[in-house]
């Protein structure tokens, strides 16, 4: 069964891990926040706001999230789905959704990257709207006991312009209904990731030791 996680808007984890992707031109401005399986009942929507700061093609990173410590699991991480209410506040800004997955171990160490993915449906001008993106399968990757799953969330500027524009990505939770998975939503529901298997929060701390099962990802 899929495992559905929320966006905390307000609370930050309780780890900082290295950021995992490595196309990111500037990670400067963003910020952390915990990734839950449950909502974090906070009531609350905050808009993350970030700015192009070089030349075409900038990739910059508004918010990593970070999951608690989860129990072990060994699958392909299928059909991954990742909603967020985002706007630019040019059309010419020309932005889009850019994110990546990883994972570290419970302490915050060892972030590594799994995988990342772009949505190709243009920020809406000046209006907070849904984007849903859908990523392919994700190859064999392996999440000892107690590891935290890793969500980065941005934004790739494709307009040819040195500096000046800005973007929003606007996080959301506890409300009644979750954004659903269209390009058209601009009501302030619960943003949210998922992927296509059963997570669960770890029970306790992670035995000391852990013995690593080599990578969590393959090419085919």
């Amino acid at each position: 069964m899929a495992t559905r996680f929320y966006t905390d808007p307000t609370n930050a984890p309780t780890v900082s891990p290295a950021y995992v992707g490595s196309l990111w031109d500037d990670t400067t401005q963003a910020v952390r926040r915990k990734l839950v399986i449950d909502t974090a009942g906070n009531n609350a929507s905050t808009d993350f706001n970030f700015n192009e700061v070089a030349a075409y093609n900038d990739y910059i990173l508004a918010v990593q999230f970070v999951s608690e410590p989860l129990d072990a699991i060994s699958a392909t991480l299928s059909a991954n789905k990742i909603v967020f209410r985002c706007l630019e506040s040019n059309a010419k800004a020309q932005c889009f959704l850019f994110y990546y997955f990883g994972k570290c171990d419970s302490d915050g160490s060892n972030a590594t990257k799994i995988d990342w993915a772009i949505d190709f449906t243009e920020f809406d001008n000046g209006v907070l709207t849904n984007r849903a993106a859908i990523t392919g399968d994700i190859l064999d990757k392996v999440f000892n006991q107690g590891d935290r799953l890793i969500l980065e969330v941005g934004a790739k500027f494709s307009y040819s312009k040195v500096s000046g524009y800005n973007a929003t990505i606007n996080v959301t939770d506890n409300h009644a209904t979750d954004l659903p998975e269209n390009d058209t939503e601009t009501a302030a529901y619960n943003s949210w990731i998922e992927t296509g298997d059963t997570f669960t929060e770890a029970s306790g701390d992670p035995p000391a030791e852990v013995v690593k099962l080599g990578p969590m990802f393959a090419f085919a």
